[in-house]
C-alpha cells in the first residue's frame, strides 16, 4: 500500500501541473515560454538526479542517436499539441482525451505485429469513438471543441509513438533518456518562443507560475519512475487513470469548470475503454513473456 502512494503522488503532481495551464494563459503567456520552463526545470532535474552531464562517446557506441533525436521531437510535439488543445477545451476534458493513448498504441501495434483484433477490441474502439463524439456536445460550439479533439488525439497518438520507440533505447536508464530526450525541446521552446514574439519580459507571477507547473511536472515525474520501479508498470499505469480524474475535478473547483450528463456519459466510456485495452495489451505481453 506503501508504494502505491507513489503512483497516486504522480497522478496527483502531474494533475496539478496540467491543471495550471488555463491559470497561467490567463497572463497571456505564449504557450512556447511555457513550454521551455516546463522542459527546462525537467532537464536541469535529470541533471541533479543523474549526477552527470552527456556522454555522447556512450550514446554513438550503442547506436541511439537516431532513437534519441526522434523521441525529443515526439516528446516536444505531445507536450506542445496538447497546451494548444486546452485553447479548444476545458483541461480536464482534455486530458480525458489524451488518455486513448492506450487504445492508439493497441492498434499501432496490433497492425505492425498483424495481429487480428478480436471482437472484444473492436467493441471497445466503438465505445471510445462514441465516448469521444459525447465528449465533443458543448455549449462551446461543435466547431471549437473538434479542434481541441483533435489536437489532444494527436497529442495521444505522439505519446503512443513514445511508448512504443522508448523499448528501443532500454539501455539506458529512465533518468538518462529524460535527459536526452529534453533538451532539444528545452532548446526548441526557446528559438520558437524568440522568433514568434521577439524577447520581452512576461509578468512576474506568469514566471512563478510557469515554474510552479514545471516543477510538479518534474516531481509528478520523480514519482513515477520510483513507482515503477518499486511497484512495476502495470499498477503504475492502472493507478494513473487517477490523473484524467482528477484534473477534471480541479477543474471544476478552480475554472467552475461543468460537464454535461452527455459529456460525463462520454467520459466513462472513453476510460471504460481505455483501461479494458490497457489491461488486455498488458496481459498478452505477461502471455508472450512466458
Amino acid at each position: 500500500m506503501f508504494v502505491i502512494r507513489f503512483a497516486l503522488l504522480s497522478s496527483l503532481f502531474y494533475a496539478l501541473n496540467v491543471s495550471m495551464i488555463p491559470l497561467i494563459y490567463t497572463f497571456e503567456v505564449s504557450a512556447f515560454l511555457f513550454l521551455f520552463i516546463r522542459f527546462a526545470t525537467t532537464f536541469s532535474t535529470s541533471l541533479f538526479v543523474t549526477k552527470s552531464f552527456f556522454s555522447f562517446k556512450k550514446i554513438k557506441h550503442q547506436r541511439l542517436g537516431l532513437w534519441l533525436l526522434i523521441l525529443s521531437f515526439l516528446f516536444g510535439i505531445q507536450s506542445w499539441l496538447y497546451v494548444e488543445a486546452v485553447k479548444y477545451m476545458s483541461v480536464g476534458l482534455a486530458s480525458v482525451v489524451l488518455f486513448t493513448y492506450p487504445l492508439i498504441t493497441y492498434l499501432i501495434v496490433s497492425l505492425t505485429n498483424r495481429r487480428t483484433l478480436d471482437m472484444t477490441t473492436i467493441l471497445m474502439f466503438f465505445i471510445a469513438i462514441i465516448g469521444i463524439a459525447a465528449i465533443s456536445q458543448s455549449e462551446e460550439g461543435f466547431y471549437t471543441m473538434t479542434i481541441g479533439i483533435v489536437l489532444a488525439l494527436l497529442s495521444a497518438l505522439s505519446y503512443s509513438l513514445i511508448l512504443i520507440i522508448t523499448p528501443r533505447i532500454s539501455q539506458l536508464g529512465n533518468w538518462e533518456i529524460v535527459k536526452y530526450t529534453t533538451l532539444i525541446p528545452t532548446l526548441g521552446f526557446l528559438y520558437l518562443f524568440f522568433n514568434q514574439t521577439g524577447f520581452y519580459w512576461p509578468q512576474k507571477e506568469a514566471l512563478v507560475l510557469s515554474l510552479i507547473s514545471g516543477t510538479f511536472f518534474a516531481i509528478g515525474m520523480m514519482f513515477y519512475h520510483i513507482s515503477v520501479k518499486k511497484y512495476g508498470p502495470v499498477r503504475t499505469a492502472n493507478i494513473g487513470y487517477t490523473e484524467p480524474l482528477l484534473v477534471l475535478i480541479f477543474g471544476f473547483v478552480a475554472y467552475l469548470d461543468t460537464i454535461s450528463i452527455i459529456q460525463s456519459l462520454g467520459v466513462i466510456m472513453v476510460a471504460a475503454a481505455s483501461i479494458s485495452i490497457e489491461k488486455r495489451q498488458l496481459t498478452q505481453n505477461n502471455i508472450s513473456r512466458v
